[in-house]
């Protein structure tokens, strides 16, 4: 079955700590054994670090030198069978407030707009919930429209989040949160923003972090299927599947600790009740479906 993954932070791992490939959650041999077809590098920096722009370009680099193909330029109609990369931004500070720092990146498919530091671009949710995107956010938005690059409002305030659906014209996406009423954390999704993505028809890929999953304890990969259930309660069953953040979280639910576990996942869900084509579609189609509409706006 296709499985495809909107976020993972191996290129960080790779490019800024200096971990070897094979040695990463998202090692090439653990995409396969899992079946994926899609995993999404994002490129991760922020405030916190000295150079944000240069971590992008060392990134970048570490990409291309992955031992996987790459989805770069147009996507094939059909979403590939064997582990292909794609490539987003996780803070857009890597960007330094200038526009033209876009054709640094080429084949960048998504842009995570903030990390947890205000940048150029807005402010994330672990500041606040009230201040909007700024003014080169504004300006941002639009030339990632014309290029086809989708808006990604994890980490985004609840402000910036509305003004992206509000402006931007190719969909947004979420691709690393999960649902707040289920785990109360500025992270995680209202059911109003849950709602505007699917009107939108966006994307929501649930993250595996186990403080995003529950609280108080240490999630359990049913937490997972849970987060699932809840945007499918609400309408979400085309638009939802996973942004499972390996390599960038410390605690995962015991079962779901890489790519290569994503068929017991998948099992889970089975036993609830999802049909084949439900599974198709949280497990990798929702996904390609979403990419290819991006891609459709260049």
């Amino acid at each position: 079955m296709f499985t495809a993954d909107a976020h993972c932070d191996a290129l960080y791992r790779i490019a800024i700590e200096g971990c070897p490939p094979s040695e990463c959650a998202v090692a090439p041999e653990r995409l396969r054994s899992g079946g994926m077809g899609v995993q999404t590098f994002a490129m991760f920096s922020s405030l916190g670090r000295p150079d944000p722009h240069a971590d992008g370009l060392a990134m970048l680099a570490a990409y291309r030198a992955l031992p996987l193909p790459r989805l770069d330029g147009a996507l094939p109609d059909l979403p590939p069978e064997d582990p292909c990369a794609i490539l987003s931004m996780e803070g857009g500070e890597i960007l330094r407030g200038e526009l033209s720092s876009l054709d640094e990146f080429p084949g960048l498919r998504l842009i995570a707009l903030t990390w947890n530091y205000e940048n150029e671009i807005g402010t994330p949710a672990a500041k606040n919930a009230c201040d909007g995107l700024k003014p080169f956010g504004f300006q941002l938005l639009r030339e990632m429209d014309r290029r086809g690059i989708a808006a990604d409002v994890s980490h985004l305030n609840e402000a910036g989040f509305w003004d992206v659906m509000e402006r931007a014209s190719v969909a947004p996406l979420a691709s690393h949160s999960n649902c707040r009423w289920l785990c109360d954390v500025p992270r995680n999704l209202t059911r109003a923003q849950v709602r505007a993505l699917i009107e939108r028809r966006g994307f929501i890929g649930v993250n595996f972090y186990t403080e995003f999953l529950a609280q108080g304890r240490k999630a359990v990969i049913e937490d997972v299927a849970n987060h699932i259930d809840a945007i499918c309660e609400l309408g979400g069953e085309e638009i939802v599947g996973f942004g499972s953040d390996f390599d960038g979280i410390e605690s995962w639910p015991d079962g779901l600790a890489s790519p290569a576990d994503f068929p017991a996942l998948l099992d889970l869900l089975r036993r609830r009740g999802y049909s084949d084509g439900q599974l198709r579609n949280i497990a990798g189609r929702n996904y390609w479906r979403f990419l290819k509409g991006a891609e459709a706006h260049a």
